[in-house]
């Protein structure tokens, strides 16, 4: 996980907790994948692991279309590579949209025979979109964006997700992730979130998680 922008230069605007989330949904994505597999699989912890998977998605790319790409886009003026890529980040969020609703509406008949399939492709649009916002679009919002334009899409995001669900949210972000990440991640939140985090919520959610 990193701060940096793709060429290499140090990001004026602090992107730990976009990379955080990014590497959170590739993560669900693997997992998402091989419990999908109708021989090896687990549609048990399919279905639970997709319920928490979807919410903060949605999450995300919400606050991404109503708080973050418009600011970006004034910013970004009649300059076409510019318009070009916002164009290209709006269709790719698109792109995913019949990709989910078909998993769901096979999730809600019970009809699965092709989900690993589904999962597949929707691991491969989301994978790309995921490196092509890193590369290109997140360089682009360090480029255009004031820091406060940048905080006030942290802070859509953290009123969706509430100040109870603060306590799924950190679990499930950091699950799994390398030790010197989280506490990276850590030092954003204050140090009672930090507490509550390692004695309550990530032993709560490591009893109840589909994939422990």
């Amino acid at each position: 996980m990193s701060t940096n922008t793709a060429s290499g230069a140090q990001s004026k605007l602090d992107f730990t907790m976009m990379y955080a989330a990014h590497d959170a949904f590739r993560r669900d994505l693997t997992r998402l994948v091989a419990a999908a597999d109708g021989r090896t699989g687990d549609l048990r912890a399919f279905r639970a692991g997709w319920t928490t998977f979807t919410y903060y998605l949605t999450v995300h790319h919400t606050s991404e279309d109503n708080v973050l790409w418009p600011p970006v886009r004034r910013a970004a003026g009649s300059d076409p590579e510019r318009l070009a890529l916002l164009e290209a980040m709006t269709a790719e969020h698109s792109a995913l949209d019949p990709l989910l609703e078909a998993i769901d509406s096979k999730l809600k008949s019970g009809g699965t025979a092709r989900l690993a399939a589904d999962m597949e492709e929707l691991s491969k649009v989301l994978t790309a979109h995921l490196d092509h916002e890193e590369t290109a679009g997140l360089p682009l919002v360090d480029a255009v964006l004031s820091k406060e334009d940048w905080e006030r899409f942290g802070e859509d995001q953290r009123r969706q997700v509430g100040t109870k669900g603060a306590a799924t949210f950190f679990p499930w972000l950091l699950d799994g992730m390398p030790e010197s990440s989280e506490r990276k991640v850590l030092a954003l939140v204050p140090p009672p979130i930090r507490l509550l985090y390692r004695k309550a919520w990530r032993p709560k959610y490591q009893k109840q998680s589909p994939w422990a």
